[in-house]
């Protein structure tokens, strides 16, 4: 995405669509019809939008800083994740540690990559409004570009995408607001009201299926990702994401959280919203079917999140949609991640308990099944493979390359252990984290690289299972012409990993086979940032056994294991399942509230 400077240049030009200036440089104008009268320009222009999509590898002070529930533990106070664990959702406008607010600065260095400054991070808040105005310039000057249909229909797909992208993810934190879809100016009225979270729904659902209709399979396919190089757009958005959000957009509207707002019933889903999902996301799995989409097989796992091999493209069949990549950069590096690895780092969020029991045995049970064959005294054995691929475990060699560091060799958890100064719960994590890439090993390099997807094809195919179960009436049930049931789905992604299909107890009823996918849910995209969403839009995040962050205490030879409450998380039911809007703007007019208990 190398036109984003082009950007840069004529942002000016827009903003507040604003005409003249002073002080210009008569050689500075860049005109309208300049910008957007050839594709490539226009291109250049649209590609902003790519740049505000805020990386989650970006928070500072992270290690897991894009985690608010309580599948992690923070002991830094200066962290998100502690912040809203008190309950001070006010944290967001005022703290660069996360995906939430963003800053106007640019977000690009001079060789056109994304700047590490904390001071230049994208956020949905900021950077997400500013997109939405790229959006609707995008779209309303298409007229002006001499081009072929192809090329048009490419940037208003993208136009349309971004458009109801960035709306999305507000709704998702903040509920209702005004759907913008036209280019304010400076004598327009500022009183558009905040529309209710289906409201918005919807129209966000208009603007994707706009978007899948004029969207490719896949740019290599077009005329012009031809002219471009065949793999050149690898991270451009396609038909694929489009319909992706799409069925994530109405499975969200479906939710109890959503569906308690419209009806007061809290517990149930919308049905009828849950098949629209069940129907966008299996639009999604034909093209897999078809070979645009796959899951990478057991051993190739880890090129869902980290690579440490030169021209690796992490951009691969599984990945649906995500921050912009750069293949071969150090830009995504995360010494701040590893440093806990034989050293101290204040910022490490090590896994809680309660994720770590989420994951069931090798079997396919859950620890407390019976037959299961969970051990008490051997907590560790016999577990899911993903067990293993997520967590640093006691005793688990980190060091690889080097023998200098001997009493680091191996990690040393247990109470009063070296390492258990940062690894507090017991715990460590290493789905991000590369052979060899920690601060003794030291083979970050420049090769090292990992990143936090939006959307993976295996947490599609959840959601698709959550969907179809919650709207086609349970297990079996699946979207009108498609060739996957609900359990079906969600053993196809358990199989993957080696795990037998679900066990018939947990397939009895769509309340029952509700908490195994939503288990199942939590297992595949733990640490991936969807937690808090997730126990929000279930309306669960207010329960006690969902606000209690527990640790392990046990000894070096492990003879023992005892949980300890880390702390609890401050959540009021009445304001906690929405951030608050900052004052000023909760007070610009009467038609735009301030969410309830703020």
């Amino acid at each position: 995405m190398k036109n984003i400077f082009i950007l840069l240049l004529i942002w000016p030009l827009f903003i507040l669509s604003c005409k003249k200036y002073l002080n210009q440089a008569p050689q500075a104008e860049i005109t309208e019809a300049e910008v957007f009268g050839t594709f490539s320009r226009y291109q250049g222009f649209v590609e902003d939008m790519y740049q505000a999509i805020p990386d989650f590898s970006r928070s500072q002070y992270n290690v897991m800083n894009w985690n608010f529930s309580n599948d992690v533990y923070s002991s830094l106070p200066q962290s998100m994740n502690t912040f809203f664990g008190k309950g001070d959702y006010w944290k967001w406008t005022s703290r660069p540690y996360s995906f939430f607010n963003g800053t106007t600065t640019p977000r690009v260095n001079n060789q056109g990559a994304e700047s590490s400054s904390t001071n230049q991070r994208s956020g949905f808040w900021i950077n997400g409004w500013r997109s939405i105005r790229v959006a609707n310039i995008a779209i309303q000057n298409i007229d002006m570009m001499q081009g072929t249909q192809e090329e048009k229909n490419l940037i208003l797909g993208q136009a349309y995408f971004f458009r109801a992208f960035f709306h999305f993810n507000i709704l998702a934190c903040w509920g209702g607001i005004p759907y913008v879809d036209k280019v304010l100016a400076p004598e327009d009225k500022l009183d558009w009201p905040r529309l209710s979270y289906l409201e918005t729904a919807k129209k966000i659902a208009g603007d994707l299926e706009k978007a899948a209709e004029l969207l490719p399979k896949s740019w290599n396919e077009t005329a012009t990702g031809q002219s471009l190089g065949i793999g050149a757009s690898a991270g451009r958005v396609t038909k694929g994401a489009a319909y992706a959000y799409l069925g994530k957009n109405w499975l969200y509207a479906a939710s109890p959280l959503m569906n308690g707002m419209e009806t007061g019933n809290y517990t149930s889903y919308n049905t009828e919203l849950a098949k629209k999902a069940a129907d966008a996301f299996n639009q999604l799995l034909k093209l897999a079917g078809e070979g645009y989409y796959g899951l990478h097989i057991w051993d190739n796992y880890y090129q869902n999140f980290w690579t440490m091999t030169a021209g690796e493209n992490l951009i691969g069949k599984e990945w649906v949609w995500g921050h912009p990549y750069y293949t071969g950069s150090r830009n995504a590096y995360g010494e701040h991640l590893l440093t806990v690895l034989g050293g101290t780092n204040a910022g490490y969020c090590p896994p809680t308990l309660e994720l770590v029991n989420k994951f069931g045995m090798a079997n396919g049970l859950p620890i407390d099944a019976s037959g299961s064959g969970y051990n008490p005294n051997k907590p560790w054995d016999n577990r899911d493979p993903r067990f293993y691929y997520s967590l640093v475990l006691d005793g688990e060699k980190i060091i690889h390359f080097t023998t200098n560091f001997p009493t680091d060799t191996y990690a040393q958890f247990y109470t009063n252990g070296k390492h258990r100064i940062n690894a507090a719960t017991g715990f460590g994590q290493k789905k991000f984290l590369g052979k060899g890439a920690n601060n003794k090993d030291q083979k970050w390099g420049a090769n090292y690289v990992f990143m936090v997807p939006y959307m993976r094809l295996a947490h599609a195919y959840l959601m698709y299972a959550e969907a179809a179960n919650e709207g086609y009436g349970g297990p079996d049930g699946k979207s009108p012409g498609g060739t996957i049931s609900a359990k079906e789905a969600v053993n196809f992604v358990r199989a993957r990993a080696g795990i037998p299909a679900e066990d018939a107890r947990f397939l009895t009823s769509k309340e029952v086979f509700r908490n195994a996918i939503r288990n199942e849910i939590g297992v595949e995209t733990c640490l991936e940032g969807h937690q808090w969403f997730d126990y929000r839009r279930w309306y669960i995040a207010h329960l006690p056994e969902n606000r209690t962050k527990t640790g392990l205490n046990y000894d070096q030879a492990h003879t023992y294991f005892t949980p300890v409450k880390m702390g609890e998380i401050l959540f009021d039911p009445a304001k906690h399942y929405w951030l608050p809007f900052t004052r000023d703007e909760a007070s610009l007019y009467p038609e735009f509230p301030q969410n309830p208990g703020w």
